[in-house]
């Protein structure tokens, strides 16, 4: 036999129909609720991150602590922020990272302040250890030899006109020098310097004018190295060992120490004067 349905009464299609429709009414409110709840989130949000209470428009809301030597100026010149900036959003950490990668600044911290809108920036200064002089055009074209600014031990570069305090503390005034294009030496300078402030002979200066033959200014005189290589921690040890050398030759007689390679150090003499008999 051969099932048959029996059919379905009218008015219980119509009954069905009445509820799939309240479902779906249902439905298509609770999604326009959510619509608007965002709507009005997104909204709420938007205003309160370009409310001016809430929003920094000049460096002016910037205080700096902790700085000696750069100026709070020179500092809020250089941070990385653009105005207006809504505080809420802004990432003190990164903002930190960023600001410590172009100055020679370190252990920056930042504390935002919502009202009235305002950020304190607390650094610590890496002082220079070096002065860096190389090429300049002046204005009448010639290239000359001139001051061109600061070098910290980390091996970061400061515009002499950065350091506007520095006359207040003449003694953090280094007194090493540096000659040279600062891109070629930058990227040795933080071993370099490393090597160079244990080096029991004292140095004066560092000529990296030729990189193919960086030359020292000790109180021995003019010291050759070469090129920056890794022998020059051997070098150095060398210069060291050879008191012995110079003791026997007056300082004004030696033209220049040579340490290229520092297992058989020469030491050049300025030519003696013929004595005549009389």
């Amino acid at each position: 036999m051969v099932a048959t349905r029996n059919p379905v009464p009218p008015s219980q299609v119509v009954q069905h129909r009445k509820k799939l429709l309240k479902e779906r009414a249902a439905r298509n409110r609770i999604i326009a609720c959510r619509f608007f709840v965002t709507i009005g989130i997104a909204t709420g949000a938007f205003w309160c991150l370009t409310h001016p209470s809430w929003v920094l428009t000049s460096s002016e809301q910037i205080k700096i602590d902790g700085n000696e030597l750069l100026s709070d100026d020179e500092i809020r010149s250089l941070i990385p922020l653009k105005y207006p900036s809504p505080i809420l959003t802004l990432s003190g950490q990164q903002l930190g990272e960023k600001l410590g990668q172009q100055t020679p600044l370190h252990n920056i911290t930042i504390t935002k302040k919502i009202l009235p809108p305002s950020l304190t920036i607390r650094v610590e200064e890496n002082l220079p250890v070096a002065m860096a002089y190389g090429p300049k055009q002046n204005e009448n074209g010639q290239v000359n030899i001139s001051h061109l600014g600061f070098i910290s031990a980390d091996g970061i570069f400061v515009e002499k006109g950065m350091y506007q305090n520095l006359e207040q503390y003449p003694h953090k005034t280094p007194k090493l020098k540096v000659l040279g294009n600062p891109s070629l030496y930058l990227p040795y300078w933080q071993d370099l310097y490393s090597l160079l402030i244990f080096c029991a002979v004292p140095i004066q200066e560092v000529d990296w004018q030729n990189p193919n033959n960086i030359i020292l200014s000790t109180d021995f005189g003019k010291v050759h190295l070469g090129p920056y290589t890794s022998k020059l921690p051997q070098q150095l040890q060398t210069l060291a060992e050879i008191t012995t050398i110079t003791q026997k030759i007056r300082r004004e007689d030696i033209v220049y120490i040579d340490l290229i390679n520092p297992n058989q150090p020469l030491v050049k003499e300025k030519p003696q004067p013929n004595k005549e008999n009389n």
